[in-house]
């Protein structure tokens, strides 16, 4: 050709047929995820799309390994706050019956038996000042904060004659599981402030061992306070207050309760952050003298 070597393009690109698969994969991917997104599972069409993916030798490129992994288990944003109350200051406070942890500690607290395994929210009426903490899920961050600075401040409840019970949707394997992995795991449980935590915490009293305020050695919940599970009929307790969100998880929420049953204190905190302990402990302060 005029004594010029001719040189066929190379293409970089895909051929057009494969090109348009791939296209059609890569689509199918980001619809599919934000199903898994929506719906919180994974559609066996994600991985078939995945798979014809590789086989094209366009996986790589086509979804980076970190990009593919946030849009499979990113969760969606949580409402802060996704309830309505159903009850008020004032009203009388539910009652209710749930299955407990095992936990000799708690039964002492209670001042009970181990009996059919129950906490009844009206075996205090007339005793005890009630502290209700309802937390989303076991096994969060938050969550894993929020109960051991309660573990370590069981001074400060038996001084003002209150009792706290910790309430989730969890099953008791799950609660029992969780509770001895926040105590393992929270050597000191920080009182002060942290990421999860809209304020100070308060502490143990001066001159007061913080190890004093846990559960005994070998106490198979490793809280001194009765973990209660709300998981059947799910969420029963939660929805009686109006503190069930719409995926099933409750509130966190706190309900300070007097010897009388009535409610006097109500707080809803967005569910990413810890309230602080002081709140409870004001809440109690203010109850009418026995």
């Amino acid at each position: 050709m005029n004594g010029k070597e001719f040189t066929a393009p190379t293409s970089t690109g895909p051929r057009p047929v494969r090109g348009l698969a791939i296209t059609l994969a890569q689509a199918a991917i980001r619809t599919l995820a934000v199903t898994r997104i929506i719906t919180g599972t994974l559609p066996r069409a994600l991985l078939f799309a995945l798979a014809l993916l590789a086989l094209l030798g366009a996986a790589p490129a086509a979804c980076p390994a970190a990009g593919l992994q946030d849009l499979l288990y990113q969760e969606a944003p949580r409402k802060p706050v996704d309830s309505a109350l159903k009850v008020a200051v004032g009203d009388p406070a539910p009652d209710f019956a749930l299955p407990a942890l095992p936990s000799p500690a708690a039964l002492a607290v209670q001042g009970g038996s181990p009996g059919d395994g129950m906490v009844r929210l009206s075996d205090y009426r007339g005793k005890r000042a009630v502290v209700l903490s309802f937390v989303p899920a076991a096994f969060t961050p938050v969550c894993s904060g929020q109960w051991p600075g309660y573990n370590i401040a069981r001074e400060e409840f038996e001084r003002r004659g209150a009792v706290l019970l910790g309430i989730t949707t969890d099953n008791l394997p799950s609660l029992y599981a969780w509770t001895r992995e926040m105590v393992e795991n929270s050597p000191g449980a920080d009182t002060g402030h942290d990421a999860g935590s809209s304020g100070p915490q308060a502490s143990p009293p001066p001159g007061k061992a913080r190890a004093s305020s846990a559960a005994a050695p070998g106490d198979p919940a490793g809280l001194w306070f009765p973990v209660l599970s709300d998981f059947w009929p799910h969420g029963a307790v939660a929805a009686s207050y109006g503190v069930l969100r719409g995926d099933g998880m409750a509130e966190r929420a706190l309900f300070v309760i007097d010897r009388q049953g009535v409610i006097r204190h109500i707080h809803v905190s967005d569910i990413n952050k810890r309230p602080p302990l002081d709140i409870i402990l004001r809440a109690l302060d203010a109850l009418p003298a026995p």
